[in-house]
């Protein structure tokens, strides 16, 4: 398998003592073999508290030595560099992103819950933290395959509004680098509106490098038409863009990014 050169030696894995299975964790183990030079995982152990009280009214947990050493047990047995911190935080987003200044760290990985259509499901804490991230943070979708065989792009390549641009570009770099490491294929899909935005086909794959047959451009509804691309294609990986937000705009939800995640039942890579 072909490895790319690692711009993520820093990984920080969002740890659910209440969840059984540890899938964000499990996550970057593979990340570790595939990443040339592996990587260091920092472990950010926390409840977050608006899940637990929608459910249930009464909740008590109790994680002990014994608890840790088998959530470690992973890393030690492949010998990877790894800390923690445990919290118990109301501001959970916030502390997490205290944590990712603190640590260095490079990408953030969560697991999240699935919605009765099979989708993932943000909670408000969640999309605050997509918000507001200075670092790439990868969702990873319970049922989703750990090797990566297809990333699909999401790019807007028609606009001049320079944050865009910019994010096409980190978005296009994401999923190259996924792309080479993994081995996959990668395919590009670019949604639009209105007729006379069409983009230029010829230069749409010239800026992105993907060959046509991999190359999505379609009239529509952007949600749509990206949740129908990775289902097509059947995308392990679909890597988006967000405008960071701050204050209370940050707070907004109901925008295209959040709209996209939740019909997608597999992994999202979300920049700012």
């Amino acid at each position: 398998m072909s490895k790319d050169k690692n711009s993520f030696r820093n990984i920080l894995v969002v740890i659910d003592p209440a969840k059984e299975t540890q899938f964000a964790l499990k996550r970057a183990l593979k990340m570790n073999g595939i990443l040339e030079g592996g990587i260091k995982i920092h472990l950010f152990v926390s409840y977050e508290m608006d899940e637990l009280r929608k459910s249930q009214d009464t909740f008590e947990f109790h994680c002990d030595n014994d608890w840790f050493a088998d959530l470690v047990k992973p890393l030690t047995a492949e010998g990877i560099d790894y800390s923690a911190e445990v919290f118990w935080t109301a501001d959970w987003h916030q502390s997490i992103l205290g944590s990712v200044r603190r640590n260095d760290i490079d990408m953030i990985v969560i697991s999240d819950h699935m919605t009765e259509e099979n989708g993932n499901d943000l909670s408000a804490a969640k999309w605050s933290l997509l918000r507001i991230s200075d670092c790439p943070v990868l969702i990873v979708y319970p049922g989703a395959q750990v090797q990566r065989k297809t990333v699909l792009a999401a790019v807007n390549m028609q606009t001049s509004n320079p944050r865009y641009v910019e994010l096409n570009r980190k978005i296009l770099a994401m999923s190259r680098q996924i792309a080479v490491a993994y081995g996959a294929e990668k395919h590009i899909v670019n949604a639009y509106e209105d007729s006379m935005e069409f983009p230029d086909r010829a230069k749409l794959l010239r800026d992105t490098e993907t060959k046509q047959e991999n190359t999505h451009v379609q009239q529509g509804d952007p949600v749509e038409i990206i949740a129908d691309v990775a289902n097509d294609i059947d995308a392990d990986v679909v890597v988006i863009g967000t405008l960071s937000r701050r204050g209370i705009m940050a707070a907004m939800r109901g925008n295209k990014s959040e709209k996209i995640i939740r019909k997608l039942n597999r992994d999202v890579m979300i920049l700012n």
